[in-house]
This record gives structure tokens, sequence and C-alpha cells, in this order.
């Protein structure tokens, strides 16, 4: 049987009532979900409980599932329902760690590390309003197509376009301090 097709019919059995489609549904997808709640939400504690969230209000709306096609979308809708009604309560911003902040401050330090790296894309995301957040979080980081984007935030394929664009400006406007001091330690470093 294809995955496709497998997954359909968990999908469909899950929608059902069968109780163990919902278990093997939570194994595929919790990965994915609790990854974007935490690119979304930027504290691994809130992503746990939105992930949960989610999952329970899955679980005790299966039947408003009319399309087995739209799982996925469905899913992500929740998801991103669960973290932006975290966001409205959290109302905080995210600050670049002290020994960061620190790292990048210090004359002639090497490259960074993978920790760094992760970090400051972590800081980035968190600088960036939640609705150009969740557009980078679903197309560079969950693979989704325009479409799949669209349906998720319940928006056109012209507007996610758009928004994505507008996002991934923004985020490199922000990154430019960052960019040109790291070009000027790597023409320091060579010369």
């Amino acid at each position: 049987m294809e995955p496709i097709a497998h997954e359909y019919k968990l999908i469909e059995a899950f929608r059902n009532g069968d109780d163990f489609a919902f278990v093997s549904l939570y194994n595929r997808y919790k990965g994915p979900i609790y990854t974007y709640c935490v690119r979304m939400l930027l504290d691994r504690e809130a992503a746990q409980d939105a992930m949960q969230e989610t999952f329970l209000r899955i679980y005790e709306n299966r039947k408003r599932l009319l399309n087995t096609a739209s799982f996925r979308a469905w899913l992500f809708t929740v998801a991103r329902n669960q973290c932006l009604n975290h966001l409205r309560t959290a109302k905080r911003r995210v600050r670049l760690d002290e020994r960061m902040a620190a790292r990048l401050e210090a004359p002639g330090s090497g490259p960074l590390e993978k920790w760094e790296q992760i970090a400051l894309v972590t800081h980035f995301l968190g600088l960036l309003k939640p609705e150009y957040r969740e557009v980078i979080v679903l197309r560079e980081f969950q693979n989704m197509s325009y479409a799949e984007i669209a349906a998720v935030t319940r928006s056109t394929m012209s507007a996610v376009k758009s928004r994505l664009f507008k996002a991934r400006r923004k985020l490199a406007q922000s990154m430019e301090p960052l960019i040109q001091h790291e070009s000027e330690r790597l023409a320091a470093v060579q010369s």
C-alpha cells in the first residue's frame, strides 16, 4: 500500500472513531507540529503545551474533518490558532542571549558554532510579526506549498506569496547589520 493511501485510511479510521488510528497520526505528526510551535512561540514549554492542545482539539473535533485530504492543513491550522492564542496572551519580546551578544561583539571571533547559528535564526524569527513568522516557518521549515500555507492561514495563495516576500525582506533587513559585521570580520581576517 502506498504511503499516501495508507495515511488516508488512517485519517478515515480516526474520523470514524478509531483511537489506534489517532495514536498513529499523533506519532506521525507530533514532530512537525512541535517544530512548528517552537518556531512560532520560541519557547519549548509553550510549544509543548500548544502541541498537546492541538492534538486534544483534533481528537475532540474529529467529526468536523470533512475531507481526508485536508487533514494536514487542518492540523496545522489548529496548531496555528493555539500559537496565536499563546502569543496574544504572552505579549513578550524575544531577547538575544547575553552569551550570544558577547560572542558577536568579540573582536576576531571565529565562525559561529551550530548552537549560535540556531540562536541567531531563532532571535531574528522572533523579531518578525507572527503573520510573517508563520509563513516563513511553514514554507522553509515545514516545506509546505503555497496552497497548503493558504489553507492553514485561511488566505489566498497571492496573499501568502506577498506575505512571504515581505517576511523575507524584513528578515534580511533585520539581519543586515550582522551580515555587514561578518563581512568586515572576514575581510580583516583575510588581509
